[in-house]
């Protein structure tokens, strides 16, 4: 008998949808070349986790034509692979055509490692390929974001803090509750009042849970890690079990696609083409905001004919942490050096563009097990290893930490140490450039002076149960000190730009993990998660000295797939690329909408990150000035129905974006357990 918990009624009706519930409306604006026209008033490029969300919100308005240049596939000859969340560890798309594929330049303080960094090459992006994790970040975290920019625009820092956001996050948000069973198989606890009911992009549980899951949030609290209720609430440190990004009307994927382009009916504004690499911006003379895009130049393979299509109003780069830089420094902006080694005229002298790379970066302690694992039960080929309900079942046990647990009474020596290593710290930036070095004190200081001090999370902990007869309890460092960079050393847009995401090139990145991976251990050895558990087969119970600990980091770590910062939206005079509006400074009329201009990590998976800067985004197109000061919330909050107490509500009652109602979205009610399609 399977530990898991099924809903009692209405999955067998639910099972049967196997893709989307718009499948028939899902080309309706996917184009070829032939249905090109000239130009259009926006360019969108990059049709990934924000890119199609901008577009699908422009074009709400009928009187401006949007185009979505996508470098990758629709991804429709493998919809199902796609959008069946199991099959992100059985059947994903990692290293097939719709994966950038990249690797890392040899890491000097990794034993010389290159690392890959797997991308989503495809429409939706990353979101149509992750590991569907849906979290947010903390309160103290996005109010840092905004005081970072306060001495620039005090008005426009305050759409990046959390009261903004939060709004955001909500209002593209229909989250689903978990089944009584599932809830309490898991050990399940959420507030209702946190979240959004009527966005379009769906946050939800799996259709089953197993027994080790269970054994998640009582295991930490046991080894010393709080259970938070419900981390949408802006305090996000604690264990818990996430939301994921799954539709539960028929258990699918729920990404830029699915929730913001294929429940559109027609639209003869609206183009997207895939299968389309942008090589350059083009550029016209310069006017008194700027120097003005007017159009962008693309090709369909290496060695294809260049073809220009013409930008009435705006380009908008949506291109993700490595192409957005990758074509702004094709079109001639960035740091001087960086374009004359490559042989690029420059237009612009912009040294922030491909600077200030962050990125998570961790693994993970493994055990074996005899208990069932996702991994255990798909290997049975069992009818229910093959059935949607245990398809939709992926890692969802989640717990943030912060110095003290990490550290406890060492913590506030161990931070001094830190601060007064601030000088040094300057010399393991990849750039020297003065602009550089102010915008990395400003980051310094924030982790430094506000995190660390605080109960902001420094680890994520993540409970990875996809492999058979093994457990791993893995750790990510969520705020590196260590800054990486993104340059090139090509003309051509089809070859990879130079990722160098200098990992551990500050020692305390180090210390942190290494004190993070000996609580795993903790972990593994506290009851009742203990009593599921066999023998440490990684690193190996001989692994005790931090020296030996070192050594098997600089063997084994790893990205956790969240890289932002490659665009930062700083002050000009810190290093920045875009100012509050996601204005490329020096520019008149482009803008970066994709998570590159995120200035400092979060603790957070950043795939809602992304999508609330989509939405966002769009919104400052449309309304430049009253974007956060007239605007009022569309989303309904909820009676809490948490499983104990929590935070009721994550805003302090600052203003709220009003977001245009979505055309054809499909209802979901559950009644007495069965599925009604409305």
């Amino acid at each position: 008998m399977l530990p898991v918990s099924l809903l009692a009624l209405g999955l067998s009706f639910a099972a049967s949808a196997s893709c989307h519930l718009h499948a028939p409306l899902r080309n309706r604006a996917i184009i070829d070349q032939s249905g090109l026209a000239d130009s259009y008033d926006y360019i969108v490029v990059g049709g990934g986790s924000a890119g199609l969300i901008v577009a699908s919100i422009l074009s709400d308005n009928s009187s401006v034509s949007v185009l979505v240049l996508e470098a990758g596939g629709s991804g429709d000859d493998v919809a199902v692979r796609r959008d069946t969340p199991g099959d992100t560890y059985y059947n994903g798309l990692g290293g097939t055509e719709y994966d950038w594929s990249f690797s890392t330049a040899a890491q000097t303080n990794l034993g010389d490692r290159i690392l890959k960094w797997s991308r989503g090459k495809i429409l939706g992006g990353s979101g149509a390929t992750n590991g569907m994790y849906y979290t947010r970040p903390n309160t103290i975290e996005m109010n840092a974001w905004a005081s970072l920019l306060e001495s620039q625009d005090s008005a426009g820092s305050a759409k990046w803090g959390w009261d903004n956001f939060y709004s955001v996050m909500k209002n593209m948000e229909t989250w689903t509750q978990p089944t009584d069973s599932a809830a309490s198989v898991g050990d399940i606890q959420y507030d209702a009042s946190v979240h959004g009911t009527s966005g379009p992009l769906h946050s939800s549980y799996p259709a089953v849970e197993i027994g080790l899951v269970g054994n998640w949030t009582q295991t930490c609290s046991a080894a010393g890690i709080q259970t938070r209720t419900d981390p949408h609430s802006g305090e996000n440190w604690g264990a818990f079990v996430s939301t994921s990004s799954i539709n539960p009307t028929n258990w699918t994927r729920s990404y830029s696609r699915s929730a913001y382009i294929d429940p559109l009916p027609p639209r003869s504004n609206l183009a997207i083409l895939p299968g389309a690499t942008v090589t350059k911006i083009v550029w016209g003379s310069s006017d008194s905001n700027g120097l003005k895009a007017t159009g962008v130049s693309w090709a369909a393979a290496s060695g294809s004919t260049e073809q220009t299509i013409n930008a009435n109003k705006e380009v908008i780069l949506a291109a993700g942490v490595v192409g957005s830089p990758h074509i702004m420094l094709l079109s001639g902006v960035g740091p001087s050096s960086v374009l004359s080694s490559a042989g690029i005229e420059q237009k612009l002298d912009l040294p922030g563009v491909g600077q200030n790379v962050q990125d998570h970066v961790g693994n993970g302690i493994t055990f074996s097990t005899t208990a069932d694992t996702l991994g255990s039960i798909y290997a049975s080929n069992s009818t229910f290893s093959e059935s949607t309900e245990f398809l939709s079942l992926i890692n969802n046990a989640i717990a943030y930490v912060n110095l003290t647990v990490l550290m406890g009474s060492n913590a506030d020596t161990w931070i001094q140490s830190v601060k007064n290593d601030y000088t040094a710290s300057t010399g393991y930036l990849p750039s020297n450039d003065s602009t550089i070095v102010s915008g990395y004190e400003a980051t310094f200081k924030t982790i430094t002076e506000t995190y660390y001090p605080s109960a902001d999370p420094q680890i994520e902990l993540l409970f990875s149960l996809n492999a058979a007869g093994t457990v791993i309890i893995q750790a990510a460092l969520q705020h590196p000190l260590s800054r990486g960079q993104i340059t090139i050393n090509s003309t051509s847009a089809f070859d990879s730009p130079v990722i160098d995401p200098n990992y551990f090139a500050h020692w305390a990145d180090r210390d942190i993990l290494r004190a993070a991976f000996k609580l795993c251990r903790t972990i593994g050895a506290t009851e009742p998660l203990s009593g599921n558990l066999g023998t440490e087969s990684a690193p190996g119970t001989d692994v005790t000295t931090d020296d030996a600990w070192n050594t098997w980091m600089n063997a084994n770590v790893h990205t956790d797939y969240h890289p932002i910062g490659s665009m930062s939206m700083l002050p000009k005079d810190q290093g920045g690329v875009v100012d509050t509006s996601l204005k490329v400074y020096g520019t008149s009329n482009v803008r970066v909408i994709d998570a590159s201009v995120i200035p400092i990590e979060m603790s957070s998976h950043s795939g809602s990150l992304a999508f609330a800067i989509g939405v966002l985004g769009a919104d400052l197109i449309q309304n430049p000035v009253t974007a956060t000061s007239t605007a009022t919330s569309s989303a309904h909050s909820s009676t809490s129905t948490s499983s104990s107490s929590g935070s009721s509500s994550g805003s302090t009652g600052a203003a709220t974006l009003t977001l245009p109602p979505r055309a054809g979205f499909a209802v979901a009610a559950i009644v007495a357990g069965v599925m009604l399609f409305l």
